[in-house]
């Protein structure tokens, strides 16, 4: 994580870069930690993915947009709730707000143990509560990171975890409401397998 963007010159400027070094590496940490604990053994991948293409999307992205694109899916380390657990998929849009609000919970929470600042920790919140669908700039940018990672990585394991509908559905759900500048990016990507490839483009094609 990229977690320095102030240059002033000056002792009390160095010291607080250090803290606030120190504190997002804790951070980070503590998210990893908790991922970890997800039923679903790629996100970790995903988070660094998504963190990834935040920085390919905006390469000065402050350091509280990093952190909500690394902790964005945090809730499932802590409640081990899935996809798999949605009955029906036309609860889906339910299903994404209420995920984004208990992740954006569960990041301040963290945030506040590690010491950071209330305005930087109402920033992260607000960035994961409306990571699914936008709103804002860095919110839209936010959404299309976490869009590109998951074509870029999550769908084969998708499809092997819920099956094609559920796996259909969620294809077409992570490309519409992706910008598009990143749809462009998210044609580029391609799959080994060549079911998986057939599935995507069927569902890309439609559009």
């Amino acid at each position: 994580m990229a977690i320095f963007l102030w240059r002033e010159v000056g002792w009390r400027t160095i010291m607080y870069n250090q803290f606030m070094e120190n504190n997002l590496l804790k951070v980070k940490e503590g998210i990893t930690t908790i991922i970890k604990e997800s039923p679903i053994a790629s996100d970790v991948e995903h988070a660094e993915r998504t963190l990834k293409w935040l920085l390919v999307l905006k390469p000065n992205a402050d350091d509280a947009l990093q952190v909500a694109a690394y902790g964005h899916d945090i809730d499932r380390g802590v409640t081990k709730i899935t996809n798999k657990d949605l009955a029906d998929m036309k609860d889906y849009d339910k299903d994404r707000k209420e995920h984004s609000e208990r992740s954006a919970r569960f990041l301040a929470e963290l945030l506040v143990k590690n010491g950071l600042s209330s305005a930087f920790i109402q920033k992260v919140k607000a960035l994961v509560e409306k990571h699914e669908v936008g709103g804002d700039e860095e919110s839209d940018i936010l959404r299309d990171a976490d869009s590109i990672a998951y074509f870029d990585y999550n769908i084969p394991l998708y499809l092997q975890r819920n099956g094609e509908e559920k796996g259909r559905y969620k294809i077409n759900y992570m490309y519409d409401r992706a910008s598009e500048g990143a749809k462009i990016i998210i044609k580029t990507l391609k799959f080994d397998d060549e079911n998986i490839q057939k599935i995507v483009n069927e569902e890309l094609n439609k559009k």
